[in-house]
């Protein structure tokens, strides 16, 4: 599939894996929503760089706010008219053992891992459904398949339900032309990892080729590197 020209919406864009994502998309003529929670000004460096390719706008998002959700939807519809891509990128990792952790830090990275994910679907199927046509990348892990280490129980939970959840969508909507997938990162050199791990290209340019659905993969599907 041909990304020119395709609303894309990238939760947690302003760093990381989700900046690069947002960068890649508009190399490819979407328009991408580029979004950030607290660090403006990472936003406002990410934008700059996709307007030089596309027709790209920022927006402030907290995924844990419904009311943040639904400016979000809001703005992009009122900019663009439409929305083909979602991908839920945003996510936090506590690296710490489980009786170390607080419950305000556990509380925290389920809903910005899992229920913010699931909220922003949620938020964007109206859009997808009016025209029986969509696409949601969801970025999962590969400690929501197999864990390695230790210190990161409840991180591992939230990655195994966002998992769960695209194969639950999938079946949701398996007679419909909507479509799901959960990318499925190792350890990657990303300032949530101190930069150790494979090169955060090649996950962004895994994430562009699921978006394009050219690797043979069916709804609902995990997409591992």
């Amino acid at each position: 599939m041909e990304l020119k020209d395709k609303i894309v919406i990238v939760t947690g864009s302003s760093d990381g894996i989700g900046a690069k994502t947002a960068i890649a998309f508009a190399k490819e003529g979407a328009h991408v929503v580029v979004t950030y929670n607290s660090q403006k000004k990472k936003g406002e460096a990410v934008l700059k760089e996709c307007k030089k390719l596309s027709d790209c706008i920022l927006i402030n998002l907290n995924v844990k706010d419904l009311n943040s959700i639904k400016y979000c939807i809001e703005k992009v519809i009122d900019k663009f008219g439409d929305i083909d891509i979602l991908i839920n990128n945003s996510g936090v990792l506590v690296e710490k053992m489980l009786i170390e952790q607080s419950f305000d830090e556990i509380r925290n990275l389920m809903e910005v891992n899992l229920i913010g994910l699931i909220n922003m679907t949620k938020s964007v199927l109206p859009f997808f459904q009016a025209k029986n046509d969509g696409i949601v990348i969801n970025i999962a892990s590969m400690a929501g398949k197999r864990v390695k280490w230790s210190g990161i129980a409840p991180y591992s939970a939230s990655k195994y339900g966002v998992r769960g959840f695209t194969q639950g969508m999938a079946k949701e909507y398996e007679s419909k032309n909507l479509r799901f997938y959960s990318v499925n990162p190792g350890m990657t050199a990303t300032k949530m990892t101190d930069f150790e791990g494979v090169p955060i290209n090649d996950v962004v340019d895994l994430i562009v080729n699921t978006a394009k659905e050219n690797l043979g993969k069916n709804s609902g599907d995990d997409v591992d590197i």
